[in-house]
């Protein structure tokens, strides 16, 4: 194959190909056994890493449960150690015997479950079991048993040990975690199985561990259950057996068919145009049924094999950039000659007639040379002469073919008529436009497309124009062949000969069907409600100007309807936006249908519209109206097949009685709506003076609210919490109070709400916290040391993104320890977006901030966040504290709370004590704290420390 290709090639080629060849052919043979050596050294490699990855990060899953375990066992064996000594202690009082103490032992650890099957068993320091669920366990000695021994030798702390029941095919892994009780020389054991407890295990421990791994350059390991659901992923979390692609849900049945091994597949990322190869490793936890797995792309393990190559390429490469110019060299040096002489042909061929060759050589290459000149001296001229006549002739061709190109393609339509106005030809846009073909017009008057909406006036004026001027322009309007008028934009020149006479006309015109369609839809969409096709604002305070006007002329009367869909809210939230628009746009066809012709209904935004009725009508038929707009709400809308009930709360003004320009009475229907909703909503309300000078006096307490804030007249007052055990106060909870300038208090009943609605809380809650740890400051450097405080966030501090480095900032400017700080939470600022709670919660707690839920029972009393949130206290809303010594069901609840709390391990503080007889029913319900007016109302920071100076005093004499 070689020998055929270089037949007929030069000499230069042939040297060059002979010596690329030969050095290729070595440096293949080197390069394909140096990749075939290191490809099985890299694979090797790969797989070793894989394997490793996914035994480490088995390691984490079950160091994470193996601490997580320990941890509820020893909570409960704590807890249970507390119980004994509370019991010992009352042996010791005499309020009970040592056998009434061992009986209630008895009922209470029997009664508690650890796991699934697990219990609380007691046995004394000889092995004899004391106390078991299984009574006929109990007195058996069990001190033979390995697992007893360590548990005995131990006395505290944590063991595992496998454990096989009668009639089970294999043992299982148990943990156990002892304590023990000296006074009754009990050791007290908490155990249950392993497998038990894996709802404990936290993927978040061992998340960030298992993320950070990167295998190659894409490479990374996850878990997974064997039901598909993915517990940890760089990029999923959803479940890979519910999701649409085949090939995910291949590969995870095919891991959880082996449970262990490794295998290769093919895997198409969103985005990539191909599907790569990839190889995982995988291991299966039976604990907890699951799978980790790590994987890689092959391109990425065989990198190093892709450097080798490009080694090898580029050595290659550089080889024979070296090799190619000395064969080259050589070649040169004996085809130069014949290679200059056959250059000076080809330009020749190619037209070049001034190419000339070297002459001056005396052999025959330089004879050849002389005549070469001499016969392109003789061809040069003749071609010379041809250029000059053809070059005339094209330019005439040139310009004819230009007009005939721009006659034909040109958008606009092109008439050319004689000087008598008969048609002489048109354009194919004149057919496009018109509809009319050329053999159809030519001959004809451009009349044939007048129109009808022009007078004679209008053609008079337009040729006198074009006789005078030689030109005319403008619009106007001509009528197709199909009969419709349409508009356009025409031009007329006259076209002289060359004796100054007139010889043709020619008229170019661009029909305006579509830009004035165009401005027509913009003038629309301007006026009108992009959803529902209704009007807007500006079309309805167009047409409310114009409503007024005629009922100031005719004495009639305008009525404002504004309609606001009461909990539009919930339909977006809990069915999605595109059901929301559909309710919209039904909810704008009934009220169109309930209404008038002539009335106008608005769409001003979101779920607000307004209906605009005028005629000389009292308001009995207005109040109608609004009856029909609000039964249309009644039957159910049938959004996405599904039924929704949705209301309508209305506002009601009338012109000229409530405003005297449209936006005051849009304003004040608005404010008549709110009252309508105040009233429980799917009613309505006619506005009133009243209305009109409560938000203006909701206004003026903004402004004085504001200016407040700049003249610092935001207060705190403490209030004390007491300990009920020891009669002691155990700190005190800051309340803001707005005192002004002349003394005067504001109800925080009357600004809080309105702060919290117009964003100030947040600056206030920062002051109070401020001050608060300013005032525990100075309580430090005096005799009142080591109290702490609580202090109330809102919802609308707690959305705050720099909430945490807030609070942290404001602890590190007065050097205070966040152990002193209790921040207080409603139960409805927990539930608005749980996920956030935690991770703000968690980060507070980490500092060492306690969080108390504050009114606890008035909202949503969920276990399931006094479970998740690391809640230290509880505070019993007065409302229940109030009448419960009156109330059976009132201190029924707050005895449950108590009991609730205390076996969760939260602490209970009860507000709005104000009676001794309170106080005491409080304490046998097992109530840790206590504040109230009883021992102290909220008081300035001078008065507070009075107040403990002289609480003090009472206690020392008491």
């Amino acid at each position: 194959m070689i020998r055929r290709f270089l037949r007929g090639k030069s000499i230069g080629t042939r040297l060059v190909v002979g010596y690329s060849v030969l050095f290729l052919l070595v440096m293949s043979l080197v390069g394909g056994m140096s990749y075939l050596l290191v490809r099985g050294i890299v694979e090797r490699d790969v797989r070793d890493e894989l394997r490793v990855t996914t035994d480490s990060v088995a390691g984490m899953v079950r160091a994470a449960t193996a601490a997580s375990i320990r941890n509820r066992l020893r909570a409960i064996a704590e807890k249970n150690v507390q119980i004994l000594s509370s019991l010992e202690a009352g042996v010791r009082s005499g309020k009970m015997t040592a056998r009434e103490a061992r009986r209630d032992a008895r009922m209470i650890l029997d009664s508690q479950t650890v796991g699934r099957t697990g219990y609380v068993y007691c046995l004394d320091s000889s092995g004899v079991v004391r106390l078991h669920p299984e009574k006929s366990v109990e007195g058996t000695d069990v001190s033979g048993r390995e697992f007893v021994q360590r548990m005995q030798k131990l006395k505290q702390g944590y063991l595992e040990y496998a454990w096989q029941n009668p009639g089970e095919k294999r043992p299982r892994e148990k943990a156990l975690y002892v304590e023990y009780f000296k006074p009754w020389d009990w050791y007290v054991a908490v155990t249950s199985y392993r497998d038990e407890f894996s709802s404990l295990v936290d993927s978040a421990d061992f998340r960030d561990s298992v993320l950070s791994i990167r295998l190659g350059q894409s490479g990374y390991a996850y878990v997974l259950d064997t039901k598909g659901n993915l517990i940890i992923h760089h990029r999923i979390s959803d479940n890979v057996l519910d999701a649409r692609d085949a090939n995910g849900k291949q590969i995870v049945r095919e891991m959880v068919r082996r449970k262990n091994g490794l295998f290769e597949y093919s895997w198409k990322n969103p985005g990539e145009s191909r599907a790569r190869e990839k190889v995982v490793a995988f291991r299966y936890l039976p604990e907890f049924d699951w799978i980790v797995a790590a994987s890689i792309y092959r391109d990425e393990m065989y990198a190093p094999l892709h450097t080798l190559s490009w080694l090898f390429a580029g050595s290659g490469l550089l080889a024979m950039l070296l090799i190619i110019p000395l064969s080259a060299l050589v070649a040169r040096s004996i085809s130069s000659p014949l290679q200059r002489l056959m250059l000076m042909l080809q330009k020749a061929a190619d037209g070049d007639y001034s190419v000339r060759g070297n002459g001056d050589s005396e052999d025959e290459l330089g004879r050849l040379t002389l005549r070469f000149n001499q016969f392109m001296d003789v061809l040069q001229q003749s071609r010379e002469r041809l250029d000059s006549e053809m070059g005339i002739r094209r330019q005439v061709e040139h310009k004819q073919v230009l007009f005939e190109e721009v006659f034909q393609n040109a958008l606009e339509g092109i008439v050319i008529t004689d000087v008598n106005g008969r048609i002489v030809t048109v354009n194919p846009a004149f057919t496009v436009i018109t509809g009319y073909e050329r053999h159809e017009v030519v001959g004809e008057n451009p009349r044939v497309l007048k129109s009808d909406k022009h007078s004679e006036e209008f053609y008079r004026e337009m040729w006198q124009s074009l006789k005078e001027n030689g030109h005319w322009a403008g619009e106007i309007w001509n009528r197709r062949k199909n009969g419709e008028p349409y508009p356009e934009l025409l031009t007329i020149s006259a076209i002289h000969d060359e004796n100054g006479q007139v010889s043709h006309y020619v008229s170019m015109f661009h029909d305006l069907t579509d830009m004035k369609r165009q401005e027509e839809e913009l003038h629309y969409q301007h006026n009108h409600d992009a959803l529902t096709g209704l009007p807007n604002r500006v079309l309805l305070l167009d047409r409310l100007s114009v409503a007024m006007n005629h009922a100031a002329r005719d004495d009639g009367r305008v009525v404002v309807l504004y309609i606001d869909l009461d909990n539009f809210k919930n339909v977006n939230d809990s069915m999605g936006h595109s059901m929301g628009d559909l309710l919209l746009q039904q909810a704008a066809e009934r009220f169109g249908a309930t209404l008038h012709e002539e009335d106008t209904l608005a769409r001003i935004g979101g779920d607000e519209f307004v209906a605009l009725l005028e005629g000389r009508f009292d308001e009995r038929y207005a109040v109608d109206v609004v009856h029909q707009l609000l039964a249309a709400m009644e039957p159910p809308f049938i959004l996405g097949g599904e039924e929704a009930y949705i209301t309508a709360s209305v506002g009601m003004t009338f012109y000229p009685e409530d405003g005297k320009d449209p936006d005051t009475l849009i304003k004040n229907a608005d404010m008549a709506m709110s009252g309508a909703k105040n009233l429980g909503k799917n009613s309505y309300h006619v506005f009133t003076r009243e209305m009109d000078d409560r938000v203006n006096r909701r206004m003026q307490l903004e402004r004085d609210m504001r200016q407040g804030l700049k003249r610092d007249e935001f207060m705190v007052y403490y209030q004390p919490k007491i300990d009920l055990a020891n009669k002691k106060i155990s700190g005190m909870e800051a309340l803001v109070r707005w005192v002004r300038l002349d003394g005067t208090v504001v109800s925080p009943m009357d600004f809080i709400p309105l702060a919290e609605e117009n964003g100030l809380i947040i600056d206030i809650g920062a002051r109070v916290l401020d001050k608060a740890c300013a005032f525990l400051r100075i309580l430090d450097e005096g005799p009142h040391a080591g109290l702490n405080v609580a202090v109330n966030l809102s919802p609308e501090q707690f959305r705050q993104e720099d909430l945490v480095e807030m609070v942290r900032r404001t602890l590190d400017i007065h050097d205070l320890s966040p152990d002193r700080l209790d921040l207080e939470i409603t139960e409805s600022t927990i539930m608005r977006d749980i996920d956030d709670t935690v991770y703000k919660l968690n980060q507070l707690v980490a500092m060492g901030i306690r969080i108390s839920i504050d009114d606890f029972g008035t909202g949503y009393s969920s276990m399931y966040y006094l479970k998740k949130f690391p809640i230290d206290t509880l505070k019993i809303d007065r409302s229940f504290v109030r009448d419960i010594c009156e109330d059976p069901n009132d201190a029924n609840i707050v005895q449950t709370i108590t009991v609730m709390a205390d076996n969760l391990g939260i602490k209970v503080v009860a507000e709005g004590v104000e009676t001794v007889e309170q106080q005491e029913l409080l304490t046998s319900f097992g109530c840790q704290q206590v504040q109230g007016f009883l021992f102290s109302p909220p008081l300035p920071a001078p008065g507070f420390e009075e107040y403990l100076t002289g609480f003090e005093t009472r206690s020392g004499e008491g």
